[in-house]
């Protein structure tokens, strides 16, 4: 079956909470517990991300399978910069490739939508490795580690500052 990347939609929310509920409980990529994804989690991050950033859904078979959001924080001092970056993967379309073209899809629509972002930040626990050897791929670069921030099944351990900074641009004559 073919998978299709679009924009979110405020419409997505009960599809989108569902998934994260998902995700949360198998996986252990999201920082949130199945019970901690509300309604108003939701609403909150798909408001901004419509009106101040990037989301984008993945549906396979009429089924949302992946979401990825990023927006700004709103002030001035930061409008070079997208944060809050948080992908969602259903654990059955994991390992297919998936989060790589929904980063390259997200990355070309800042690119072409928000000419003023330079850097695209992103927090990743240390011991999420194939994460974070898919952001490096991408062209993210870790910038620290906040020792014993995420408290976890396996203890405390660090969660990663990565960022990813866009290309120059060139100016043409």
């Amino acid at each position: 079956m073919s998978i299709t990347i679009r924009s979110s939609t405020l419409q997505d929310a009960p599809a989108i909470r569902r998934l994260y509920q998902r995700v949360s409980a198998e996986s252990g990529g999201l920082a949130r517990q199945p019970d901690e994804m509300t309604e108003e989690y939701v609403q909150h991050f798909l408001t901004r991300s419509v009106s101040q950033g990037i989301g984008l859904v993945a549906e396979q078979a009429g089924e949302l399978v992946a979401e990825i959001h990023v927006y700004q924080a709103g002030l001035r001092i930061f409008a070079h910069v997208l944060g809050d970056l948080t992908v969602a993967i259903a654990p059955a379309a994991q390992g297919q490739g998936l989060g790589r073209r929904l980063f390259i899809e997200l990355l070309t629509r800042i690119q072409a939508q928000f000419p003023q972002v330079h850097r695209v930040e992103l927090l990743v626990r240390e011991s999420n490795t194939r994460a974070i050897a898919l952001y490096e791929q991408l062209g993210f670069r870790q910038e620290g580690r906040f020792e014993g921030r995420v408290a976890g099944a396996r203890g405390l351990e660090a969660d990663i500052p990565m960022a990813w900074h866009a290309p120059q641009r060139v100016a043409v004559n």
